[in-house]
């Protein structure tokens, strides 16, 4: 059975550095710079997420798929678009990348631990519920991996915007979904401060829910979607 360690190797560093820029955009914004402005800290927040995988669609994408994201293996390994093997190594190195980001991060700006290094918890706006958090978990990483099918994995998808359509996705998540959930959308980019702050509070939510909305989408996609133009 092939390796393709070259693909693996772009999602390490794809998967590391957005990663990177989310946990120090967190630190820089609301601990750094001490923003009094929620509204302007959380745009901020929002577009570095946005840019940085923009950016790492085109930068990436021809080499690995620019997946970055556990869940996005795992939906796209369903449908047969990934081979299990490169699954399996995807989401390991998603993971290492991750983690070595948010280590990073943490050496860098250490006052970093006021804010568990990014970690997404449920907020007190949702009541500290696990249960709306996870619900909005799963509506936003739907969302995502919609664009992702619609913008990149299907075969009718405009050639060249794919990373906007992505990133500007991404994007309006974050702005909607970081004072409730924290908007994960990554089992990844969640474990890496988890295991940095030693805080894993409500940790199977941002692992259940992205999973879950992105295998939802995928299979919508391709099976209902996708079928529908191919029987008309």
């Amino acid at each position: 059975m092939t390796i393709n360690i070259r693909t693996w190797l772009a999602e390490l560093v794809g998967t590391f550095t957005l990663v990177f820029f989310i946990i120090m955009s967190i630190i820089v914004y609301l601990v750094v710079l001490k923003n009094d402005s929620p509204t302007g800290a959380l745009v901020g927040i929002s577009l570095v997420h946005g840019v940085a995988l923009l950016s790492l669609v085109y930068a990436i994408g021809p080499i690995s798929g620019c997946h970055l994201n556990p869940a996005v293996t795992i939906a796209l390994a369903i449908i047969k678009k990934i081979k299990p093997i490169d699954a399996l190594g995807y989401i390991f190195v998603q993971l290492v990348g991750a983690t070595i980001a948010t280590y990073l991060a943490a050496f860098i700006l250490p006052q970093g631990d006021t804010v568990k290094f990014g970690l997404t918890l449920p907020s007190t706006n949702i009541g500290n519920s696990q249960t709306i958090a996870l619900l909005v978990e799963i509506v936003l990483t739907f969302f995502l991996m919609m664009s992702i099918m619609g913008g990149a994995v299907s075969p009718k998808a405009l050639p060249g915007v794919s990373g906007l359509t992505i990133g500007l996705t991404l994007a309006g998540a974050i702005f909607i979904g970081a004072p409730l959930s924290g908007a994960s959308l990554n089992p990844a980019r969640t474990l890496g401060p988890a295991l940095v702050s030693g805080v894993f509070d409500a940790h199977w939510v941002y692992w259940v829910g992205p999973i879950v909305g992105a295998v939802i989408a995928v299979l919508l996609y391709q099976y209902v979607f996708l079928k529908r133009e191919e029987t008309a």
